[in-house]
């Protein structure tokens, strides 16, 4: 997949992106006639997450753009001390300095709608739109900040000693984002989704980076954001916010609150609710959110799109597969026992220490 990199506030750093136009699957620009859709991950798993969205025929009506943030994924680049979405929003406006983008929608899950948030504040003459789902409260609930921090100290621990990593403990890690993200459900995509992630999270999070860690999966949370009358009212776009009623972390007064707190500031905003979806919704009910997103963007499309077109594929479809998921498999099985066999010691492997170059 390919990089490119970029030197904003935050320091340097290669960020590994795809981008997905209608007739093709990994191009290398835009398709520069039609609106191009950055899509932003949440915390632990990158951009192969939105799978479900990017071989979606309707959806590939548009450039569909994919990004690893900072710490996450295949981008290379490191932090130090604090990185906040304003660092973040940075980092991305960077990104499409970079590559010469037009203004974009903004689809963002989780810890992205924080990121894309910021970019409406910070760069609103570079958004057109933002669709946030899950989208992370104003402030971080102690008990959810509690929760993350578990996830944490149970990584670490597990890393103690990195030539014996203590496989229970990085077990108990992962139960417990999986807990956050899909209220422990699983299945044949969530599984490889996990999978893919393992060497990842070992090179971005693993012995000597455990602060970077926990600056990116416990601290960015826990930051004091900005969301004044003056800083609301920068945002120049429509907004959707997208609540996932099964959502164990944030309830739905959070997103009213956010809503209303939108309003006040003369945001065209409004909040539909996708019944029974988890945290990270997209994964498990992307039909509904799917639909939400295409008649958005086509609200706010004046220029012709093309028709969809059956039988597109995900950029991200072959790594799933090669971590054993099949396309035809229908994801949510909560009857299924999952033992998380993913981890085990061949799994576990430290990199080298050339791995991470910036």
């Amino acid at each position: 997949m390919p990089m490119v990199s970029i030197n904003s506030q935050a320091g340097p750093a290669n960020i590994s992106y795809t981008i997905s136009t209608p007739a093709c699957t990994s191009a290398e620009r835009i398709d520069s006639e039609i609106p191009t859709v950055i899509f932003l991950h949440p915390v632990y798993i990158g951009k192969y997450i939105f799978q479900t969205q990017f071989c979606d025929p309707k959806l590939r009506r548009f450039n569909l753009i994919g990004v690893d943030t900072r710490l996450h994924g295949d981008t290379e680049g490191k932090v130090k001390g604090v990185f906040g979405s304003e660092d973040a929003a940075h980092d991305m406006a960077a990104f499409m300095n970079a590559l010469q983008l037009p203004p974009c929608h903004f689809f963002g899950l989780s810890m992205g709608t924080r990121i894309a948030i910021q970019m409406g504040i910070s760069y609103p003459e570079k958004v057109l739109s933002l669709f946030l789902v899950s989208p992370i409260p104003i402030e971080e609930p102690a008990e959810v900040t509690e929760g993350r921090h578990e996830i944490y100290e149970y990584w670490c621990l597990g890393w103690s000693d990195p030539a014996r990593p203590d496989i229970e403990a990085i077990k108990d890690s992962a139960k417990g984002s999986n807990q956050l993200g899909f209220n422990s459900t699983s299945g044949p995509l969530i599984k490889a989704m996990r999978k893919v992630t393992i060497p990842k999270a070992i090179r971005n999070y693993g012995p000597g980076r455990f602060e970077e860690c926990y600056i990116a999966t416990v601290a960015f949370f826990a930051e004091h954001v900005d969301y004044s009358m003056d800083k609301l009212r920068r945002i120049r776009c429509p907004v959707k916010l997208v609540h996932c009623s099964g959502d164990i972390a944030y309830p739905i007064h959070h997103a009213e609150e956010l809503l209303q707190r939108l309003i006040e500031a003369d945001v065209n905003a409004d909040l539909e609710v996708v019944d029974d979806a988890p945290h990270f919704g997209t994964v498990t009910n992307a039909t509904e959110i799917n639909s939400l997103l295409h008649d958005f963007l086509m609200k706010q499309t004046t220029s012709d799109v093309p028709l969809p077109l059956e039988g597109v594929k995900s950029p991200y479809e072959a790594i799933l597969i090669a971590a054993g998921w099949f396309p035809d498999h229908n994801d949510e099985n909560p009857e299924e026992a999952d033992l998380f066999p993913e981890f085990d010691h061949e799994s576990l492997v430290l990199p080298n220490k050339e791995a991470y170059k910036v």
